[in-house]
């Protein structure tokens, strides 16, 4: 049996939405910076992280986040721990960076009317689950 999850309009509408054929469609590298480290080599960098990430949404309608949580199985309002550790070994006379930023497992979900037809519109919705590392030296 589907469950749907409900969403009242906006004040003076009767319409209703709800999210159909949520899946996972990949991963992907946030842009917000969790943490840092740098160093001048010969030298290990090591970077630690353990942080709490909110889930995000991006919808191209006005689907309630209660509605979009239901349809993707999971809540879009939580924040997630993430946690992962590297090393980078930093060249004999260059500087050396380590940057930490949220990797999220990305779903996507279909918008639909309550009593009615797919709206043709999409919700984007990401959740926290590990850790991407960006690391250089010049």
């Amino acid at each position: 049996m589907e469950t749907r999850a409900v969403n009242p309009g906006p004040a003076g509408t009767t319409e209703a939405y709800w999210v159909q054929n949520a899946h996972r469609i990949g991963q992907s590298c946030g842009t917000g910076l969790l943490s840092q480290t740098s160093g001048y080599g010969k030298t290990t960098l090591v970077l630690t992280v353990e942080k709490s990430v909110a889930a995000t949404v991006t919808k191209e309608i006005g689907v309630d986040y209660k509605a979009i949580s239901a349809g993707m199985g999971w809540s879009v309002t939580n924040s997630y721990t993430v946690k992962n550790e590297t090393r980078y070994e930093v060249p004999a006379g260059k500087w050396g960076s380590v940057q930490a930023f949220p990797l999220y497992d990305v779903y996507l979900g279909d918008v639909y009317r309550m009593f009615g037809s797919d709206t043709g519109k999409d919700v984007y919705a990401y959740k926290p689950v590990g850790v991407c590392f960006n690391s250089w030296n010049q």
